[in-house]
């Protein structure tokens, strides 16, 4: 199994290069952000689809005020789009290099005084009070921490009764697709550290219900994960019309049969403490 050593030298090395980023590049609230999401030359254009979803579940409820944990913040984007709503917010990563970059971020955006940085293993919370968080999103990273001993019971202490728990994770019920993934992954050499072999499933759900209530789980992209043999080509407009074509098939598809969710291959999780 992958240490947090290991995964920490990994995501140090991925994030160091976005250090010397002049600070326009750097900025971020809701017009960046969906402006990434719409632009098929940025990597957040081929899950736009999962992270617009993730947007609506985390403004359910006001964001002004709340205290927000980016739980695994990775570059921080969504942690720093809600300080920007006027939430309090910490940012939490095993790297390093990471809390600084979305420090600076926070900088460049404006929001400094309502971010927070902490960079730790998410076993061990302990700089965190118990009902420390009203609020705590977590972008492709709880798949990362699950495998660690006490992660879930640290996220789960850190959280007031009744905060809100947003997850936006792959979803990993479609065992073909799942066959896919791998297959795509040692084609493409990346790095057992990129924790791309664990996906959320079933079997994840149920750990997360013996902590939490109201659990839903909101499947999208069926056959509109063919959208991962595109990567790379969004800037032509055939492959753009490609997924469309393919997402249109896919909202037909599961209005008509929602079994077929099950086999989708992404995920907004949400859930209450």
């Amino acid at each position: 199994m992958i240490t947090p050593e290991q995964e920490r030298a990994f995501y140090d090395r991925q994030y160091a290069q976005f250090l010397a980023m002049p600070d326009h590049a750097l900025r971020m609230d809701r017009a960046v952000l969906l402006g990434n999401m719409s632009n098929p030359e940025h990597p957040f254009f081929e899950r736009r689809r999962l992270y617009r979803a993730a947007m609506v579940e985390l403004e359910a409820e006001p964001l002004a005020g709340k205290r927000v944990l980016d739980y695994g913040c990775g570059p921080a984007d969504f942690g720093l789009w809600m300080a920007a709503e006027s939430a309090e917010v910490t940012l939490l990563d095993l790297s390093p290099l990471a809390i600084e970059l979305g420090l600076k971020r926070a900088q460049a955006s404006g929001v400094a005084r309502r971010v927070k940085g902490v960079a730790a293993d998410a076993a061990k919370l302990d700089m965190f009070a118990d009902g420390a968080f009203d609020l705590v999103f977590a972008c492709a990273s709880l798949h990362h921490t699950m495998k660690y001993p006490g992660a879930l019971e640290e996220l789960a202490r850190v959280m007031r009764p009744g905060a809100r728990l947003v997850l936006c994770e792959t979803w990993g019920g479609n065992r073909p697709l799942n066959a896919a993934r791998r297959w795509r992954a040692r084609r493409q050499g990346e790095e057992e550290e990129q924790g791309e072999a664990i996906i959320l499933a079933e079997a994840e759900i149920e750990l997360l219900r013996r902590h939490f209530g109201e659990l839903r789980v909101h499947q999208l992209s069926l056959l509109a994960m063919g959208k991962r043999l595109l990567r790379g080509r969004f800037r032509s407009a055939w492959a753009r019309a490609a997924v469309m074509a393919l997402e249109a098939t896919d909202r037909v598809a599961l209005a008509t049969c929602p079994p077929l969710r099950a086999w989708c291959g992404e995920a907004v999780i949400t859930a209450r403490r």
